[in-house]
């Protein structure tokens, strides 16, 4: 049997022929060219059509692709947040503690952590990274904003030792930065490297010098738009100091597995060793034909609950959706049962809220009952759409559309990315709903490159998608709709990308980002702020996302699942290299 490289030099081969590579593979080193046999390889699904940004290993800026290897094994974190077991663990920092008001906090490095090119990582990379997203905030996205927003000051007590000082008192600054809660962290970057460039411009890409430099057991040895080559780093840090084992796996693919079919057919021939989100259907034929092939559940509901629920996007910054009463018609002409039936097959439920359905956050959002039956947003009602479409001054042409008070239709163009599948399978079923209620809708499916462009930059007016936000605590999802995340159309907006403003609501988030979630007050204020978030209703949720990744044991075992639930299942997150270096090989 032909080896892995040699079989990928081919597929590359008839790829560039046939005109189906979108890039040129850009060879980074003789690594590159050397065979890794089948059984050490890791091959994992970038959730991508293409990777849009292979040369670009810049984290911090908006356009850049991070799950395509980027944010799980380009970079390490100080921290990872453990959903299973509730536990901040412990990776290049050793430790941290805040002092009494909560406004400064104390972090500790792990001794012996080092860069890829073997110099220390220190506490002056982690004040110089911390100052640089201060100083570039606008240019830097969401962690330019976070650390403009928090950090007052930041020093370094010894080489180990980083003391933060905070604009205001935040329990959860540490885990919400450098815990890799969800799908992002704010990644340390090598003070050595980065000095001296602009961290707007800087893509952090140069193979003759071996960047990126990381602490990651991972070095990038190959990347195009289709994939990226990652081979192991056998001086890894973490193995010689013995914090942990080396990696089983010698080479780490990440590749654009595609649409839905396309992941379906690559796993039940073993080229796919885990796979993105894909329907009920798919997984039971694949199971069926492949039964190494397991979910996270061996039986339904399958999928593990992501903390990544869906929405329907609104741009408040443009007209029709500037009007709060518009999106809460739109958002009451949707029936989330349909959605579930149709894009989860029945896997999922709908939410009133964009925030997972996790028994850690439903204690805060007891006693809120009323609200929601006050702004019932999210039950179907095609009367009360029509209503509030009345109230703010539309009118059902005879053609049975909504038009505004000059008899101009109101046409929606509904985007959504084609590699998700449940974005691509609700679609269809969104628009139809909105045009049975009088909306003139038409959706289109787009890439992730094209759809970053059309929601980060403004231009798209109604969208499907997720928002990450919170998972043990509800504000990091109440302040992805601060108004600092908000940007002028044609500049990108970070956070919800809603482009929502309320300054109201923005001092009662920046109040309970300063609060403990045991203050007795805090749920109180979580009640204030979801009184103006149903009111205005920046963004219309839809469904929990029961994401069914699929787990590949032809050649890798311990992966994480139910019966073996050692950390969240999710290798598209930042937090995936925990679990790439817990896999083992499978069983001969």
């Amino acid at each position: 049997m032909a080896s892995l490289g040699a079989r990928l030099r081919r597929l590359r081969f008839v790829q560039l022929l046939s005109g189906a590579a979108l890039g040129l593979a850009l060879a980074l080193s003789p690594a590159a060219a050397q065979d890794v046999p089948r059984n050490e390889t890791l091959i994992l699904d970038s959730t991508l059509e293409r990777i849009a940004t292979p040369e670009n290993y810049n984290p911090f800026l908006p356009t850049t692709t991070l799950q395509g290897g980027l944010h799980q094994v380009a970079f390490e974190s100080l921290f990872y947040l453990n959903l299973e077991t509730g536990e901040l663990q412990p990776w290049q920092a050793e430790s941290y503690a805040f002092n009494e008001t909560f406004d400064e906090v104390t972090i500790k490095l792990r001794d012996g952590v080092k860069w890829s090119d073997g110099v220390p990582f220190t506490a002056d990379d982690v004040v110089f990274t911390l100052n640089m997203l201060k100083e570039n905030s606008a240019q830097l996205g969401n962690w330019g904003g976070n650390a403009s927003t928090w950090v007052e000051d930041v020093e370094a007590l010894d080489p180990l030792t980083v003391r933060i000082a905070l604009t205001a008192t935040n329990p959860s600054f540490v885990v919400n930065t450098f815990g890799a809660r969800v799908y992002w962290t704010n990644q340390i970057v090598p003070k050595h490297i980065w000095e001296g460039q602009d961290p707007a411009t800087f893509t952090n890409y140069d193979p003759a010098q071996g960047w990126p430099v990381s602490t990651s057991p991972y070095q990038l040895v190959s990347a195009n738009t289709q994939e990226t080559i990652w081979d192991r780093r056998d001086g890894w840090w973490g193995a010689e100091t013995g914090f942990a084992k080396l990696p089983a796996p010698k080479r780490v693919i990440f590749t654009s597995a595609g649409n839905e079919e396309r992941r379906t057919a690559m796993l039940i021939n073993n080229e796919l060793d885990t796979a993105y989100a894909i329907g009920k259907s798919s997984f039971e034929t694949v199971h069926q034909r492949n039964p190494k092939v397991v979910t996270w559940y061996p039986e339904m509901p399958y999928a593990y609950t992501d903390a990544g629920p869906r929405i329907i996007g609104f741009n408040n910054a443009i007209p029709p959706f500037d009007n709060a009463l518009v999106r809460r018609a739109v958002s009451q002409a949707v029936n989330r049962d349909a959605i579930v039936d149709v894009a989860w097959e029945g896997m999922s439920r709908p939410i009133r809220f964009p925030a997972p359905t996790l028994a850690a956050l439903a204690p805060f959002f007891e006693g809120t009952e009323d609200l929601f039956e006050q702004y019932p947003n999210t039950v179907y009602d095609v009367a009360a759409s029509e209503a509030l479409m009345t109230e703010a001054g539309y009118t059902k042409g005879g053609d049975g559309f909504w038009a505004d008070a000059s008899g101009n239709r109101l046409v929606l163009d509904l985007v959504a990315r084609q590699t998700e599948a449940d974005s691509a399978k609700a679609a269809p079923v969104v628009a139809e709903l909105l045009r049975r209620a009088g909306f003139d809708t038409q959706f289109r499916l787009i890439d992730s490159a094209g759809f970053a462009d059309q929601v980060f930059l403004g231009k798209a007016s109604i969208w499907l998608a997720q928002i990450n936000g919170g998972v043990n605590n509800p504000y990091p999802s109440f302040d992805m709709f601060h108004s600092r995340h908000a940007a002028e159309i044609g500049a990108s907006a970070t956070g919800s990308y809603s482009r929502f403003a309320n300054a109201e609501y923005d001092a009662i988030v920046e109040e309970m980002g300063a609060m403990a979630t045991d203050d007795p007050r805090f749920n109180e204020v979580v009640r204030a702020a979801l009184a103006i978030w149903l009111e205005e209703l920046p963004v219309a949720p839809t469904t929990d996302a029961a994401l069914l990744a699929s787990y590949n044991h032809t050649y890798w075992d311990n992966w994480p699942t139910s019966d073996n639930p050692y950390f969240q299942p999710c290798f598209w997150w930042a937090s995936a290299l925990v679990s790439i270096v817990a896999i083992e090989p499978a069983a001969e």
